[in-house]
């Protein structure tokens, strides 16, 4: 079964993001893909301003940019798993949701990320706020799929509940700062997540000089890599 990881960066602008997924798609539909996935805030991001930005940007699950990518899945045959803002019912601060959809767009998924990285200059959560539950799996072409995103990559007893949950593959959407050893980190986590559950692990990263530190990858079970991207924006596509 092949799946397609893609690499890019996300801007504060959401139809120029839709295009350049929109292409990813296509390319991982030539290349045999049955599913899509796609890093953490693919929707959108900014640098700065990012509380009024976040809220600004963000839609409901059934909003424009969800069913953009409805269409893209229809297109394309393909399912799409991907990171956005999801909007609040409050209408404060938005939640960090990935989405999965199936090939004909509907949403089978839909996960808020609970841990929010607050470590260095921007914390997130002075922009977003938390989710309150864990994903419950749902079987994707390639496997009954898990979730978790980013830095909650660093927590092993939450790639063990989406294991019990019933998870065979786990994906992780990623926003991974850039910076010292960070794409060591990255990678060693992520294989160290693949070894202890026994799950295929796809880290599916953005990529922004000094920003995001790109490095996708997947690792098999035995912590054996299944393929990786380095830096700039690409296509990986693996076979599980």
């Amino acid at each position: 079964m092949k799946v397609s990881l893609a690499q890019f960066g996300a801007l504060p602008d959401k139809a120029l993001n839709l295009r350049r997924i929109s292409a990813f798609a296509e390319e991982a539909a030539k290349n045999g893909a049955s599913m899509l996935f796609l890093p953490e805030y693919s929707m959108f991001y900014a640098k700065v301003n990012q509380r009024s930005l976040f809220q600004q940007a963000a839609e409901p699950l059934d909003g424009p940019f969800a069913a953009a990518l409805s269409r893209l899945c229809r297109a394309n045959g393909l399912w799409l798993a991907c990171g956005l803002f999801e909007d609040a019912p409050d209408g404060g601060a938005p939640y960090n949701t990935a989405v999965v959809l199936d090939d004909t767009g509907k949403r089978r998924g839909a996960y808020r990320k609970q841990k929010l990285f607050d470590r260095g200059p921007q914390p997130e959560s002075a922009a977003l706020r938390a989710g309150g539950q864990p994903f419950e799996p749902i079987e994707t072409p390639p496997g009954r799929l898990g979730v978790l995103t980013c830095y909650e990559l660093r927590f092993p007893a939450l790639a063990a509940e989406q294991k019990a949950r019933g998870a065979e593959l786990l994906y992780v959407p990623a926003g991974w700062m850039a910076g010292a050893h960070k794409a060591l980190q990255w990678r060693t986590l992520l294989a160290a997540r693949a070894i202890e559950t026994g799950l295929p692990t796809l880290g599916v990263d953005q990529f922004a000089r000094g920003l995001f530190t790109g490095c996708t990858a997947a690792f098999a079970p035995s912590g054996e890599p299944l393929g990786a991207l380095t830096e700039g924006e690409a296509l990986l596509t693996i076979t599980l």
